[in-house]
């Protein structure tokens, strides 16, 4: 059985299961290079199927997520290219009238410098209006039908939330066990937080949905009155947050706190509210912008903690799974992990919606008829394409300028530029990690005892905010001398916050976040990346040091790169002066 996953919404993506098998899943940004791409991901379905040298015609069946689309943010293709004043007008020009003056504005009319009805790939004919949720369904249908070659019959749509959920489920490392399974987000198909229950070798049993689960809309906007971007800047957010406190943050955290409360697996209203954005922003004019952060963060933080006790209260299970956009929040999920009812806490990597085709494809196979038990885990987070040592050869000749230096290296070698206080860029040639977090072969990696290159990285490549702070990627034999984890929660793919040793405190410095020492570390396996391992191991050797410090390898604004000829562009058009390509070290000249 063959099943391609599409998700063609806002972080577009495809994905390929092969008889109970993930093979590949990325992101359409990645090739399109179009960050939190919108609409049909046409270059990820062509790269999971030749990745897995499989022809179209080979697909047994499509599984696409999420029924309800509406037609308006396709025209605009909303979350890739609106800018922070196009969400600011979308406050005041659509929902201001829609909400509190009783008008019908309408969106295209509005945004009209965003549409572009010229490149929309779907048959508008079918679509009456842009709010047609299932005329843009039918439009979407049509399109893949037609773009596959393949029979409607052959095509199933599946709803958002249930896509979350199974995501987060087969990919759970503690399947043989019951878990507890907690989807959470802005909000899909009518639904923005689900509970559902998974016991061994059976499909999932929803005990609660919600719409009205606004943890993460509250976050959202919270994010743009504090003039970031929504859906995009909300982890900027969670970092200011650490840099205030209780003292001086408790007014604006009672601001959040009188509103959205949890009513056992439910949500429901203290103060009833017509519309988020506009009663925070009445609410919070004169509060300091640090406050806002920590104190909606501080009550994401109790209404997760309390919704997921009442979870385990009722059920009785402790092991939990989350996925959703809200499961990316690592501040709330160290809390979730560190509870008492707690057994074990997995955030899969990517929870956001570029997992959902993923999900969709899952679930489409177990509707299918295949037994939760013969589903094959994930072993890693490393779902995308690979690329060979002839590839990266290619790039080298094709792009590299003629007076930078090309030359093969060991890990040592590697070391030696790391210790040297250098910073490098590497690009591993086997399977690219998914979602948005770099996992070693995507990533920039530095000396974690020099503070100073984190102004280094900010200035020649990240333009990342101050307060912003890198993560540590740690050798998996040398966890528990830098993190305080006796859960023993897996923490590899950066999901997860903890708190520091006062050895890594003195070795980690660059990895930690500079206010308050707690990490989003990766837990690097000699299994699940022998490269990286090998390299870090080497740099430990040199340094006594078992970790590097890792960000992720792109320009500020772009999505992390993809392929070789990626690479060598992302060089040089930065400040960084060594990319390790593989085996092959570039180094460019300094000016």
């Amino acid at each position: 059985m063959i099943i391609l996953g599409i998700h063609d919404g806002h972080n577009a993506s495809a994905s390929l299961i092969i008889n109970g098998k993930l093979v590949c899943a990325i992101g359409e940004e990645r090739l399109s290079r179009d960050k939190h791409q919108y609409g049909f991901p046409a270059k990820a379905i062509k790269t999971v199927l030749k990745s897995a040298n499989i022809s179209i015609n080979e697909i047994d069946r499509v599984a696409m997520a999420t029924a309800t689309l509406p037609p308006a943010y396709f025209y605009t293709s909303r979350n890739s290219t609106f800018t922070i004043k196009d969400y600011w007008k979308e406050q005041r020009e659509y929902w201001y009238p829609k909400l509190y003056e009783g008008k019908d504005p309408k969106y295209t009319d509005i945004f009209k410098h965003r549409v572009d009805f010229e490149n929309f790939p779907y048959d508008k004919s079918l679509i009456k209006n842009e709010k047609d949720h299932e005329g843009m369904w039918k439009a979407r249908l049509d399109h893949v039908c037609k773009t596959l070659s393949i029979d409607k019959e052959k095509v199933k749509v599946y709803d958002h939330h249930d896509c979350h959920a199974y995501y987060g489920y087969i990919t759970c490392p503690y399947r043989d066990k019951p878990v507890l399974v907690y989807t959470m987000d802005g909000g899909g198909d009518n639904t923005n937080g689900t509970v559902s229950i998974g016991l061994p070798g059976e499909p999932l049993k929803e005990i609660s949905r919600s719409s009205n689960c606004n943890i993460g809309r509250m976050y959202r906007y919270a994010t743009l009155l504090l003039g970031m971007r929504p859906a995009d800047h909300e982890y900027k957010l969670m970092g200011l947050a650490a840099y205030n406190s209780e003292k001086y943050g408790r007014d604006a955290y009672n601001v959040f706190a009188e509103t959205l409360q949890v009513n056992g697996l439910g949500f429901n209203y203290k103060k009833e509210v017509k519309d988020h954005f506009f009663h925070f922003k009445n609410q919070l004019e004169e509060h300091r912008f640090d406050a806002i952060a920590w104190g909606i963060q501080k009550r994401c933080e109790e209404i997760l903690t309390e919704w997921i006790s009442n979870g385990i209260k009722e059920t009785g299970i402790g092991n939990i799974v989350m996925s959703g956009g809200v499961a990316q929040n690592i501040k709330a999920n160290k809390l979730i992990a560190e509870m008492d009812g707690v057994q074990q806490l997995f955030i899969p990597p990517g929870p956001g919606d570029e997992s959902i085709s993923i999900g969709a494809a899952y679930l489409d196979l177990v509707n299918q008829g295949e037994k939760i038990s013969s589903i094959k885990p994930i072993s890693n987070g490393y779902f995308g394409p690979s690329y060979s040592d002839s590839d990266v050869l290619d790039a080298i000749k094709k792009f590299v300028p003629e007076k930078w230096e090309v030359k093969k290296v060991k890990y040592d070698d590697v070391a030696d530029v790391l210790v040297s206080g250098d910073v490098v860029a590497r690009f591993g040639i086997d399977s690219m990690e998914f979602g948005a977090r770099a996992l070693g072969n995507r990533s920039i990696i530095a000396d974690p005892r020099r503070p100073d290159v984190i102004h280094h990285i900010n200035k020649l490549v990240k333009m990342r905010d101050f307060w912003m702070p890198f993560a540590p990627s740690i050798l998996e034999e040398r966890e528990h001398d830098y993190m305080i984890n006796p859960k023993g929660i897996d923490a590899r793919f950066m999901a997860i916050g903890m708190d520091s040793t006062q050895l890594a405190q003195d070795h980690l410095s660059a990895g930690l976040h500079p206010f308050d020492r707690s990490a989003r570390p990766q837990i690097v396996h000699k299994k699940d990346n022998p490269a990286y391992h090998g390299i870090i191991k080497a740099f430990e050797k040199k340094t006594g040091v078992g970790a590097v410090m890792n960000t992720s390898f792109n320009i500020h604004g772009e999505p992390i790169v993809a392929s070789p000829e990626d690479a060598i562009d992302t060089l040089k058009r930065c400040g960084l002066h060594h990319l390790l390509i593989g085996d092959w070290l570039i180094s460019k000249p300094r000016i």
